[in-house]
């Protein structure tokens, strides 16, 4: 076994205080460091009540390395993990669900009958669960992972609108140039990002972030829920403006091509952008931008700067990328890389 001893008498001693302490009154950390193939499947079976058949490292060598930092808020389980590549067959547990998120590189889930959804570098996740054909591969990555029992997810579902009360199997991507998607990859940085002294309070209100976050997502295509409200011709314009703008994000937009392409009137979608969001497109564009670079800073790899994130994301006055930063994340770039560098090592000391 290749964890860290000390990592497992810390465990122990944990769970005895633990045990004796009564329930947390406040989310649990965990941290694992796992080089064999063999704990790792007993890690992934155990901690999920799945029955994963084999975990196949891919890397140079078979060399495998497995850093986690995981947190337990109580519905939903919120995971950093970074990997050498490898491949986890199935079956997975149908009664928990999966969400992936990879920042840095790629992942793969494949289902029955040939179906498979992708997260690449940040561009969207994906959610599943296992059946007994199902398998995941990923590339060498940073990435989060998302856990949750389906029935807690059936039941906030049908808190919020009466929904058929089942645990329901499936394999979708979601797409974060859509809004909600993006929403959804917003609450997981920032919940992530939270450093304030853990308690009840905070630990419930992380928890229905997420858990909503997903609901968003996940009730249309799983649920086919119907909305009560039908948006107006406006709305639909610029929601599918904000698509756009997220999908080309790294590209050049020009407001004339993008206008053409939604058959309206540049004033018709400058006063959609006040009206609907309070903002126009190009300070959308330059959020959507701003976004980009947190989350490139926020899982940065050795070797990025400040310098190369701008450039990277359309800012080329540096002075001014950085002024536009503070104003929406409350800090320099500099100190959310700072902060980045310093929670970097996940391996227990």
């Amino acid at each position: 076994m290749s964890s860290a001893p000390e990592d497992r008498k810390r465990s122990g001693s944990s769970d005895a205080q633990a045990a004796a302490a009564g329930p947390p009154t406040a989310w649990s950390v965990k941290k694992f460091h796992i080089c064999d193939a063999d704990e790792l499947l007993h890690h992934f079976n155990s901690l999920n009540q799945a029955c994963y058949r084999e975990v196949v490292p891919l890397g140079r060598g078979s060399a495998l390395s497995f850093r986690k930092v995981e947190i337990d808020f109580g519905r939903v389980r919120l995971a950093q993990v970074k990997c050498t590549p490898l491949l986890v067959r199935g079956p997975g547990s149908p009664r928990k669900l999966l969400v992936l998120v990879s920042e840095q590189g790629h992942s793969t889930i494949r289902g029955s009958r040939g179906v498979e959804a992708h997260s690449h570098r940040g561009d969207g996740a994906i959610a599943a669960t296992l059946d007994q054909d199902g398998e995941f591969e990923a590339s060498t990555d940073s990435r989060y992972v998302v856990h949750l029992d389906q029935r807690d997810l059936v039941q906030y579902m049908h808190e919020a609108e009466p929904v058929a009360q089942r645990a329901p199997k499936f394999l979708l991507r979601m797409d974060f140039s859509t809004p909600a998607a993006a929403s959804f990859h917003r609450a997981l940085n920032f919940v992530w990002q939270q450093k304030g002294p853990p308690n009840e309070l905070l630990r419930a209100a992380y928890d229905e972030i997420l858990l909503h976050a997903l609901v968003s997502n996940l009730a249309p295509a799983v649920f086919d829920a119907r909305s009560t409200k039908v948006a107006d011709s406006g709305s639909i314009h610029i929601r599918r403006a904000c698509e756009i703008i997220r999908a080309r994000v790294s590209e050049p937009v020009r407001i004339g091509e993008l206008v053409r392409e939604l058959g309206v009137s540049p004033r018709y979608l400058q006063s959609g952008f006040r009206r609907h969001l309070g903002t126009t497109p190009h300070e959308f564009l330059r959020d959507c931008r701003l976004d980009m670079a947190h989350r490139l800073l926020v899982t940065s790899l050795p070797g990025q700067t400040i310098t190369s994130v701008a450039y990277d994301c359309g800012f080329g006055h540096l002075g001014e990328f950085a002024q536009n930063y503070r104003s929406r994340f409350g800090e320099s770039p500099s100190e959310t890389l700072r902060r980045r560098r310093a929670i970097d090592n996940f391996a227990p000391a």
